[in-house]
């Protein structure tokens, strides 16, 4: 398959995730911003709120409604921010468990006959999903294994370098269970455990190591990006409300496509560190020739 190719796969294949991201982000976000605008009023700092400093100004409108005592708004925004975003994420992870199964199968190669792509994501749904709580542990063990790293090694490394310790451990440990999500479905086993002992094997390989924290850096430049939006000189101005817009969903789309393509990587090393998989693949080849 040419590059061009997997590009456009990969593309399509982000645009579930995409709207997924959307859809379920769209409930808390919806009930942050009607109780932001119900603190900001005609109050001039709605051009801050589509700037890098929104956060800073939203926790100094907060702070105001609750030394002021304006009770309605505050409990709309710890509702959106204590209640309903953690739903949110929690469906997120849901949403995502259903839908790598359809991306992985379609990212597959060889001979052998592949289930459609709502189909492949029903199949792998219910050990994706307790891979990724699973995952979610792990991911926590490791951002406390890292803050507790830094913190004794802070004085000689430094606070950067250890900030980039705790993002280096998160990962190395993303891209175990994404390989881990490879192998099952290119062996078609429904074991988590099973998977993750096998991709463990060729996920302590440095080379592979290395190609993990080359695949974070993308990610962690969209986040920077998310956080630091373009500034809005005009909130009113169709235009520029528009341009804020479009930059969120582009930025929403692009970590979509991050995602595909970390699974596409998983893949890729799966076949390259396994070569029974390959065998496995090719099989129904050869028997047909």
């Amino acid at each position: 398959m040419s590059v061009t190719a997997v590009v456009l796969l990969t593309l399509r294949l982000a645009v579930p995730l995409y709207l997924s991201t959307l859809l379920l982000g769209l409930l808390p976000t919806t009930l942050a911003m009607v109780g932001l605008a119900s603190l900001a009023g005609d109050r001039p700092w709605r051009a801050d709120l589509l700037s890098a400093g929104w956060m800073n100004v939203a926790a100094e409108m907060v702070m105001t409604a609750v030394y002021t005592r304006q009770l309605p708004e505050v409990v709309l925004m710890f509702v959106a921010g204590l209640v309903v975003l953690p739903l949110a994420l929690l469906e997120q992870v849901v949403a995502y468990s259903f839908l790598a199964g359809g991306v992985l199968e379609a990212l597959q190669v060889g001979d052998r006959e592949r289930p459609r792509f709502w189909a492949a994501c029903r199949r792998w749904f219910w050990p994706f999903l307790r891979l990724s709580l699973l995952g979610g542990i792990l991911m926590i063990f490791a951002a406390v294994l890292g803050a507790v790293i830094s913190s004794l090694a802070r004085p000689v490394i430094g606070p950067d370098i250890s900030m980039l310790l705790q993002y280096a451990l998160q990962a190395i440990v993303l891209g175990w269970l994404e390989l881990s999500r490879a192998m099952m479905v290119m062996e078609s086993v429904r074991s988590v455990g099973g998977a993750m002992r096998r991709a463990s094997r060729a996920a302590l390989r440095p080379m592979v190591l290395l190609v993990w924290l080359l695949i974070a850096l993308p990610g962690a430049g969209l986040m920077i990006v998310a956080l630091m939006p373009p500034a809005v000189e005009d909130p009113y101005a169709v235009s520029e409300l528009a341009e804020s817009v479009v930059f969120g969903q582009m930025v929403a789309f692009i970590g979509a496509w991050t995602k595909v393509v970390r699974l596409a990587v998983a893949v890729r090393i799966a076949l390259t560190t396994r070569p029974s998989a390959v065998r496995a693949l090719s099989a129904p080849a050869a028997r047909i020739g």
